[in-house]
């Protein structure tokens, strides 16, 4: 599938003024010389995004997910880790929530057992259809013309945020929708994190056809302070991973002397099926309204 490019300004301060930090499978990196977001230019077109996320998205070996439910187990243990981490921050024990790319819905399953009234936003093709027989209430088209009456006391935007081209009016609407009494929790790559510093180009969070944003803890800050939000909390955010998704992901992103490294390591010790928790580079952020 081809796609057009077009260059963009920075999506927080609207300057065009940008040096290259990389060159990544025919896309540039870019930094804004003004407010420091990074971000990739030119890009993937606003007309062109939504069909990346239409079909076969997390079942892609271009981009996207590689088999996305072959680790079902793993992704589970990350949603109610996730929600876990959520909590103190939540005024309800059970109210409205809306996640905003619930891919199969293991999120929204989680907290529909706990009586919450859940509702998704998802593109793909195959896992609306997973939506649909999990009954699982889902609007198959972008956040962007979404329209609802209902306030939400939980909107979630989990490996969301650096997908979606137009942070204002995503912030906005975010914040129309937000109950008085309600909190947005998000995950998205930390630009800032040990993990970029380390890895550079070779971050597996760089992913320029579909992650088009990077942001720093100050740079969400900045992208957030006009739409009457304000974060309350931002900590470090991981995933749950077992030794075959690791060797899984070092082959991917062409780590092959750490591959092999790990792969007899794992034949000796024997954790084949050893599950942890770990950091990703990633950061969970915390917003309410003002």
């Amino acid at each position: 599938m081809s796609f057009q490019k077009k260059e963009y300004p920075c999506a927080v301060c609207k300057s065009s003024e940008r040096k290259k930090l990389y060159q990544i499978k025919g896309f540039d990196i870019v930094k804004c010389l003004s407010c420091s977001f990074v971000y990739v230019n030119p890009r993937v077109s606003n007309e062109d995004l939504p069909k990346l996320y239409s079909e076969n998205y997390f079942n892609n070996s271009q981009y996207g997910y590689l088999e996305y439910e072959a680790t079902a187990h793993l992704r589970k243990k990350n949603f109610e880790r996730w929600f876990k981490d959520i909590s103190p921050f939540l005024t309800v024990e059970k109210g409205n929530v809306l996640d905003i790319g619930c891919a199969s819905g293991y999120f929204l399953e989680t907290l529909r057992t706990k009586g919450w009234d859940v509702q998704g936003i998802e593109l793909d093709t195959a896992m609306i259809e997973v939506l649909n027989k999990k009954n699982i209430p889902v609007y198959t088209n972008t956040f962007n013309t979404f329209q609802t009456d209902k306030k939400y006391h939980l909107i979630t935007l989990f490996d969301v945020l650096e997908h979606l081209p137009d942070t204002d009016k995503t912030f906005e609407k975010l914040a129309s929708m937000l109950h008085p009494e309600g909190i947005i929790a998000l995950i998205t790559p930390d630009i800032s994190s040990l993990q970029h510093s380390i890895f550079r180009k070779r971050w597996f969070q760089f992913k320029p056809q579909e992650h088009i944003h990077y942001f720093s803890p100050k740079t969400l800050q900045k992208s957030i302070e006009s739409h009457q939000l304000k974060i309350i909390h931002i900590q470090k955010s991981g995933q749950y991973a077992d030794m075959n998704f690791i060797l899984n992901r070092l082959q991917q992103y062409g780590f092959s002397t750490l591959h092999k490294g790990f792969a007899t390591a794992t034949k000796l010790v024997g954790l084949h099926n050893a599950c942890f928790y770990s950091d990703t580079g990633s950061m969970l952020a915390i917003l309410k309204g003002k």
